[in-house]
């Protein structure tokens, strides 16, 4: 009576592993003709089967890499994408899986399952671009991080998925996981300036200061004249309010790169500052503003600035001039006429703001300085446009 059930248990499981590799078949036949929603029913049926661990890897192996094109195909498919969302993720899954289970079966068949992996991640690097040049960062990060992932479950690696996945990451002010994927890449080799950079952006943008210059000093070891280190180290010394460290390693990028507007104007920014009683002066700020907008003429930020700056020198004078006693009329007339000259300087630049960027608050300032320099008419006109 014992060996009569050891014999049927023998002849049960045979049965049960020839009605698998039936429905691996099926699955098969179904996706070579095209009727996705069946293969994908009898691929189910197949891997998720309890008697599916019991066959030999090459079998099982070969069921997952079914799936895989299986579901690789409804993807493809218009008519069937929609009955099944997360198609292209099962796809990966199932490559994933073929490979783990058996690497000789993966290497038998490497051309078709490499040539369909190296497709997904092109598909996921493609949407990856496309929600980058929306300004989609965190989908875009996403993206480029799966088609890095999709190539590494088959023992590739595409480090340019991955950068890029850092990259969008790190222009989405998502730090945390930027500092992951660029300290990914360094774990992967990958120790070029630019990592050092973007990690002590990514620091700087967490508030970490100490981490930032740690990062910028291991760069400038590399790079010591780089200018995006010393951009990001004074982008560090602005956070801890040391303005006057920040003016000084500007200024050897600016003796670098005296051309270079966005250097200018970060000079002029922080020595027109007049919070900074340390660092504030006013000619210097009216220089490297004036020089950005003489190399760059449609420089809206610095002629807004130096328009600002003028209008806020302008106030002081006259505000100083309205406190003297009323024996000091002398003082009071200079004072005064220094004034309307700030107001007078200040006039082009904000008139020109205004036309580039029109806004309400802009145009109050501006009806402001009209009234304050008696141009009357000006200021009527300025009312009544809409």
């Amino acid at each position: 009576m014992k060996k009569v059930m050891i014999l049927l248990a023998i002849v049960l499981t045979a049965n049960v592993m020839m009605a698998q590799k039936k429905d691996r078949t099926d699955a098969f036949m179904y996706n070579k003709n095209k009727q996705y929603d069946r293969a994908v029913t009898s691929i189910e049926k197949c891997v998720n089967h309890e008697q599916f661990m019991g066959m030999k890897s090459a079998e099982r192996a070969k069921a997952w890499h079914y799936r895989g094109e299986i579901y690789y195909n409804v993807y493809l498919s218009p008519e069937f994408r929609e009955t099944v969302p997360n198609a292209l993720e099962l796809a990966v899954e199932s490559y994933g899986n073929c490979v783990a289970t058996d690497p000789g079966y993966y290497q038998d068949n490497y051309q078709d399952i490499f040539s369909h992996m190296n497709d997904i991640t092109r598909q996921l690097a493609n949407a990856g671009a496309d929600a980058w040049n929306a300004k989609d960062f965190a989908t875009s990060s996403e993206k480029f991080y799966k088609a890095y992932q999709v190539m590494a479950s088959i023992g590739a690696l595409d480090l340019e998925a991955l950068t890029s996945a850092a990259q969008a990451a790190l222009n989405g002010k998502e730090y945390e996981k930027a500092i992951g994927y660029f300290t990914e890449l360094q774990d992967k080799g990958q120790n070029d300036i630019n990592i050092y950079k973007s990690l002590a952006a990514a620091y700087n943008g967490l508030g970490n200061t100490e981490k930032a210059l740690e990062m910028i000093t291991a760069g400038l070891e590399k790079e010591p004249n780089d200018p995006g280190l010393l951009i990001e180290k004074v982008n560090v010394y602005i956070s801890q309010g040391k303005s006057q460290d920040a003016i000084n390693d500007l200024l050897v990028l600016n003796e670098q790169d005296p051309g270079n507007v966005s250097i200018l104007y970060a000079i002029g920014t922080i020595y027109g500052d007049d919070t900074k009683e340390d660092v504030y002066n006013m000619e210097k700020a009216i220089e490297f503003y004036s020089q950005a907008i003489a190399t760059k003429p449609d420089f809206y930020d610095a002629k807004y600035n130096l328009g600002i700056l003028y209008l806020r020198e302008g106030g002081r004078l006259s505000t100083e001039a309205k406190q003297l006693d009323i024996n000091e009329m002398k003082r009071y007339d200079e004072l005064n006429e220094m004034a309307k000259d700030m107001f007078n300087k200040s006039l082009p630049f904000l008139k020109d703001s205004y036309e580039v960027q029109p806004s309400a608050e802009l145009k109050s300032v501006l009806k402001s300085l009209y009234i304050q320099l008696n141009m009357l008419e000006e200021a009527k006109a300025l009312d009544a446009a809409q």
